[in-house]
């Protein structure tokens, strides 16, 4: 499917395996090579830096790892706080091990904040916020960061494909993310120098940090956590029109993808729920927990369409037609398309229906809404087997 009517799809530049992209106050453009890269350019594709921060040498990129995920602080165009905050996965042991679940030297996911001097980023200026996030199975680390409208950081965390405590236990019968005691499919929350938001859900009384070893006693409840029942939670969007508004777009196992509200404490039911499908009613799954929420849209595999990736709220600024007001972009990997859920007029769901298909057979995996020209643009990265890799944007032009 071609682009609606007075929209343009470009290529902006090409980046080896490009993961996740974010922008400074000034338009700057920052994008994350799973490589363990960050580049930074202008909103026309020039390079600023080649790169600006080089984490390679300590990043495992093997199965589903590398440099996942960027941030840019809340207060940024302050002398004192030009801090950019990273999800990468640590080679702790010098080694990134191929599929071993129970393998003591397998890397670590953590979530770091740098410096950044002009377009370059300081490598020795690494504080380590949260560390210690077990991957496992080299897949389903997620690997988001995003501000929120409270100025909170907050982080997606996959269950790491196998069960860290029982490594058999692969896909479906993997329920780390029903321990309360590590940071494993979840969404975590901390302010910008890694502290706990005091009205996060888990404070007290059980609640402990997990922030140095990932993790804490079984009985116990990781304070960091905002909200659980999450199997690869890949991205995350917050609504700029909003201030409580935000999705969680989690990647399903054999049926349904699934997007999901964001809402402080909630358990959205992995693995006893792949959406609303029962999953298991077996082990912590038996009695099935109280409260579980569901999505607010999911999608069955029979349409194609399996992974679901990055998303972005449609900003109403004026830039794009009034249609596409309280509209969310979300795309998915598998089938390389990028949907429009829209909200119906009676408040009883969303409807789904397809707004283009990537070019060139090419798979996006994260977008956000950037600088360009009189209003915002939809700025997009992708991966094609076989190289060329790109960050494209989608502007409007004119037209109906």
């Amino acid at each position: 499917m071609s682009l609606p009517s007075g929209f343009e799809d470009n290529r902006v530049v090409n980046v080896p395996d490009p993961t996740a992209l974010a922008f400074t106050p000034d338009g700057r453009m920052l994008v994350t090579s799973k490589r363990g890269q960050l580049h930074v350019f202008d909103q026309d594709g020039k390079a600023l830096t080649s790169p600006a921060l080089n984490l390679g040498p300590k990043v495992c990129s093997n199965s589903e790892r590398g440099l996942l995920g960027v941030a840019v602080d809340p207060d940024f165009e302050f002398a004192d706080r030009n801090y950019v905050y990273l999800y990468y996965t640590y080679k702790k042991f010098g080694v990134c091990p191929e599929h071993k679940p129970a393998n003591p030297r397998n890397p670590v996911n953590r979530v770091s904040r740098f410096v950044m001097n002009g377009d370059t980023v300081n490598p020795d200026s690494e504080i380590v916020l949260i560390d210690n996030i077990p991957s496992p199975n080299g897949n389903h680390n997620a690997g988001d960061v995003k501000f929120g409208r409270d100025e909170y950081l907050y982080i997606s965390v996959g269950d790491g494909g196998c069960d860290y405590a029982e490594p058999a236990k692969c896909q479906t019968e993997n329920d780390a993310a029903r321990d309360w005691h590590i940071l494993l499919g979840k969404i975590l929350r901390v302010n910008r120098n890694g502290g706990i938001p005091p009205n996060n859900p888990y404070v007290e009384p059980r609640g402990r940090r997990c922030n140095v070893e990932g993790r804490t006693v079984r009985g116990q409840v990781c304070q960091e956590i905002f909200a659980t029942g999450l199997r690869n939670p890949f991205r995350m969007a917050f609504d700029p029109d909003s201030a409580t508004n935000f999705r969680i777009n989690d990647v399903g196992a054999a049926a349904w993808e699934e997007i999901n509200k964001g809402r402080k404490g909630a358990d959205y039911g992995w693995n006893c729920r792949e959406a609303r499908r029962v999953n298991s009613r077996t082990g912590k799954c038996d009695p099935t927990p109280r409260g579980l929420v569901y999505p607010v849209h999911q999608y069955s595999h029979n349409t194609g369409c399996s992974s679901i990736t990055g998303g972005a709220f449609v900003p109403n600024t004026g830039s794009w037609p009034d249609k596409y007001d309280k509209s969310y972009l979300f795309g998915d990997f598998v089938c390389g398309k990028i949907f429009e859920l829209t909200p119906m007029n009676d408040g009883s769901g969303y409807t789904r229906s397809e707004f283009t298909e990537v070019p060139d057979s090419a798979r996006p995996i994260a977008m956000t809404f950037g600088p360009y020209g009189p209003g915002p643009a939809l700025y997009y990265t992708t991966f094609k087997f076989g190289g060329k890799d790109q960050v494209r944007r989608i502007a409007y032009t004119g037209g109906d």
